[in-house]
């Protein structure tokens, strides 16, 4: 068997990263427009700010696509001839997930993408089966139903419709990541627990961290979502673990972590562009969760 050096797998992540819409514009900025490697960088980020702020405005990016599956107000009961279906936009290829299968195989990258997959389905509206997840990833249900039974040992509910009456926001990965870095893991603790990488923990926590400062600051959801770029349903992701943990030790413990954590980005982005309001500050945080 032929082993990829960590070089070669660098290389090779380095390669798909460049074949982005974000990259192709950029290039084509340059090519086409005379524009230095930086000025392209800024056309690209100012393009995203000005036309695609707004969640709902926000175009396929490249690995993604549209899926109907039932909506999460239809009972795990109810026959599925007679349910109403939501369109979802599912990212089937992301440019991280080439570390993910260098760093866990097969079957780590196919559960990297299960959470991804029913996370950003039930943030839509909607609810994926495990038929659905199996269809999507190219393996039968078996597999899914044992990656599903993996995740419910170490405490997280993947958010199918046969899951509906057990997800609540302390059950997804994110919500029990936030849950152990409260309680008083650190990350690279809380990432071994629930066996995600570090860096989805950190991002996870500063996400978490940007909805607290903001709510703090009487932001209502829609424009916490305009704010970091994300949909006013991840938000509301966030802030349902808040209002779960919000009396909790733990969390009084973290709070000026959080804020820290928070104010820190909204005045480097201030800084960035001379603003002088997280409000109009969605730029570098253009869809991330």
């Amino acid at each position: 068997m032929i082993k990829r050096t960590d070089n070669a797998q660098a290389e090779q992540a380095r390669r798909l990263r460049i074949k982005t819409q974000e990259q192709r514009l950029a290039k084509l900025a340059v090519e086409g427009a005379g524009l230095s490697p930086w000025e392209a960088d800024e056309l690209v980020e100012v393009v995203k700010e000005v036309f695609f702020a707004e969640p709902q405005n926000q175009p396929l990016r490249s690995g993604q696509m549209f899926y109907e599956c039932v909506e999460t107000s239809e009972g795990a009961g109810k026959p599925l001839r007679e349910c109403r279906l939501a369109r979802v936009v599912l990212t089937l290829h992301d440019p991280g997930d080439i570390n993910e299968a260098n760093k866990s195989g097969a079957d780590g990258l196919r559960r990297h993408c299960i959470l991804r997959l029913t996370e950003e389905a039930r943030e839509q509206g909607g609810l994926l089966s495990q038929e659905d997840l199996a269809r999507l990833l190219h393996c039968d249900v078996r597999t899914i139903r044992r990656d599903v039974r993996a995740f419910r040992e170490i405490q997280i509910i993947v958010a199918t419709r046969g899951q509906q009456k057990d997800i609540g926001p302390g059950v997804s990965h994110r919500g029990v990541a936030i849950r152990h870095w409260i309680d008083g893991d650190d990350t690279p603790e809380v990432a071994r627990k629930i066996n995600h990488s570090l860096a989805a923990v950190e991002r996870y926590i500063q996400a978490f961290a940007r909805v607290v400062f903001l709510a703090q600051h009487k932001f209502d959801c829609f424009a916490t979502a305009l704010t970091m770029g994300i949909s006013v349903a991840g938000v509301k992701t966030y802030l349902e673990v808040l209002a779960e943990h919000r009396n909790s030790p733990g969390f009084k413990r973290r709070l000026q972590e959080l804020e820290i954590i928070g104010g820190k980005f909204f005045e480097a982005e201030d800084f960035q562009k001379g603003g002088p309001s997280p409000r109009a500050n969605a730029r570098n945080a253009w869809r991330q969760p």
